[in-house]
């Protein structure tokens, strides 16, 4: 099973382009036959690009000439030819190896010179080792592929004695930590209460002047107020008493938030910020034990992003600023007998009575109440999370 490919005539395709084209594609035994009794200039250019490209060993056979005996006369062992000469010098022959055909020390391929015609049957040992050189290239590289392979394998298994003994102590601190918030959280909600009913007193007290001036200068939306002191239907009053509650919520809403983020602000880094590092650890280490093989956005296990996401949840700090949705439901609702005329005046009017109907002791209350509720949601959902991982 093979193809014999005699190169074409030197003007029409260099022997080192034949090559090209068939090394990919099969295991080549290259001949190079001389019928002169010394290479040419072409032929040792020719033979450089050879080595250069593809660094082959090959099979020179000096062709006998027409009307010479085809049995050559024996030359004793310190006669070398000008041909083995100059092979010599191109270092495709060598004095540490056997040109005649005999096995080096190191069993790899070597080009091989023949020189008397009886021994072209040397081309068949030759061939043998060509190819034999090929098959322990291959078997090196698959022996390098299943070296790879069993490191990996007994890293992975380091790495997975390793996780069974670490990731227990990361799950029970991460736990710990995570008590130790949620306790330190729901203390600051009981403790809190008198604490934010005098706070949104104060800041009621502090914004009521600038509030009631921006109410009695605020433009209704939607609503096309009479210039020349008409009555207002009693819909469009009740619009307006809701834009300017609304004005005021907001106005509120952040002030009273800023307010108590910073009351709790210590907590930011030392309860919050370590558990982001104990349960970024975790899940670092849940994605090369479980996913080794998916891309790292994609394959994370959804319990891992649940303990991640909880985080953002009894972070109350995030969830202050919509804490003031109670407030429209404390309002007192303000009710008129007889629809006045629109003014600046009633504006502030009914600002101020919005003011004063607000309780800090309803708004603290509620505010602790729906902190509590939220607080133990999230703390029930992590521990159900953690029992996952």
């Amino acid at each position: 099973e093979v193809d014999v490919v005699v190169a074409p005539c030197r003007g029409f395709q260099s022997a080192e382009a034949t090559l090209g084209e068939y090394m990919n594609q099969v295991l080549p035994v290259v001949i190079f036959a001389i019928s002169e009794s010394e290479l040419s200039s072409s032929d040792e250019n020719e033979l450089r690009e050879i080595k250069e490209k593809f660094s082959l060993p090959i099979f020179f056979f000096k062709v006998p000439e027409l009307g010479v005996d085809l049995i050559s006369p024996k030359k004793t062992d310190n006669e070398k030819s000008s041909l083995y000469c100059q092979l010599m010098d191109l270092e495709y022959l060598s004095t540490n190896h056997c040109s005649c055909g005999a096995p080096g020390p190191d069993a790899d391929a070597q080009s091989m010179l023949v020189e008397q015609f009886e021994k072209l049957r040397l081309l068949s040992t030759f061939s043998r080792q060509v190819l034999q050189k090929h098959l322990v290239e291959a078997a090196t590289s698959l022996n390098e592929v299943h070296c790879r392979c069993l490191n990996i394998f007994i890293n992975q298994a380091f790495d997975m004695q390793r996780d069974l003994q670490i990731t227990p102590k990361r799950l029970e601190y991460t736990r710990k930590k995570e008590n130790e918030l949620y306790e330190s959280l729901m203390n600051i909600a009981n403790r809190k209460q008198e604490e934010m009913k005098e706070m949104i007193i104060e800041t009621l007290s502090n914004m009521k002047e600038e509030l009631l001036e921006d109410a009695a200068n605020m433009e209704f939306k939607d609503i096309i107020i009479p210039e020349n002191g008409e009555p207002v239907s009693s819909k469009d009053i009740k619009c307006c008493i809701k834009q300017i509650q609304e004005l005021i919520i907001s106005r509120l809403n952040q002030a009273v938030a800023n307010k108590l983020i910073s009351s709790v602000d210590y907590l930011r880094e030392s309860f919050v910020g370590t558990l982001e590092r104990c349960l970024k650890s975790l899940e670092e280490s849940w994605e090369v034990s479980v996913h080794p093989a998916r891309s790292s956005e994609k394959s994370k296990d959804v319990s891992v992003h649940i303990t991640s996401n909880y985080l953002k949840q009894v972070w109350w700090l995030k969830w202050l600023p919509r804490i003031f949705v109670v407030i429209v439901s404390i309002i007192q609702r303000i009710t008129w007998v007889s629809p006045p005329a629109i003014t600046s005046d009633w504006k502030r009017k009914v600002a101020q009575d919005a003011i004063e109907s607000l309780s800090a002791s309803k708004l603290a209350k509620s505010i602790c109440s729906q902190f509590r509720t939220r607080l133990n949601s999230s703390h029930e959902a992590f521990a159900a999370s953690l029992r996952q991982v």
